[in-house]
């Protein structure tokens, strides 16, 4: 019995060692059109899709949109790099829609009457584990946070105006390779 125990431990060391390694969590740093850092958001992996804990500040008090983006990188001004909404399973744009809803839709988050931000929100249908919703892909993803409300809606982004925020979450895959060629 013995045995069977330490054979089967060391299978598991030696499987677990071999397995491609899925962080549980990822700190983002958020960045405004200027540059400037203006908040971090945590993204880390629940039972249930992803939950995303963002502080901000900043931004104009009222109500913002935010979303999964598909590539991993924020260029400024626009955030334009960052690409469509992440939507691995083909949705159209909403949390309201009734056949369903992009992968990166996530609900609206308030600043308050000082332009701040602290909330946490759930990301159902992704991941930072393997499969086909994650966010460990070659292009990676970025959190975007916009001038307006998502109305939920709305084709193909909720009417919720320019890309104000971005964080990359997963870096692209060429963006990587780039750096450790660079040395950084």
């Amino acid at each position: 019995m013995k045995k069977q125990l330490v054979l089967g431990c060391f299978a598991a060391i030696l499987f677990a060692g071999c397995a491609k390694e899925n962080p549980k969590e990822i700190e983002v740093k958020l960045y405004n059109a200027s540059g400037d850092q203006v908040g971090t958001a945590k993204v880390a992996q629940q039972s249930s899709g992803v939950k995303i804990s963002i502080k901000a500040e900043g931004l104009t008090p009222g109500v913002h949109g935010v979303h999964i983006h598909e590539v991993g990188q924020c260029q400024a001004p626009d955030f334009i790099s960052a690409g469509d909404h992440f939507n691995p399973n083909k949705k159209k744009h909403g949390l309201l829609h009734p056949k369903g809803f992009e992968n990166g839709d996530l609900p609206n988050v308030i600043a308050d009457g000082e332009g701040k931000i602290k909330a946490d929100i759930m990301a159902p249908q992704v991941a930072l584990k393997e499969g086909k919703t994650t966010m460990n892909r070659k292009d990676g993803a970025s959190l975007i946070i916009t001038e307006n409300a998502d109305d939920g809606m709305t084709q193909p982004a909720g009417n919720s105006g320019k890309r104000i925020v971005c964080g990359v979450i997963v870096k692209k895959a060429s963006d990587l390779k780039k750096e450790k060629e660079k040395g950084k």
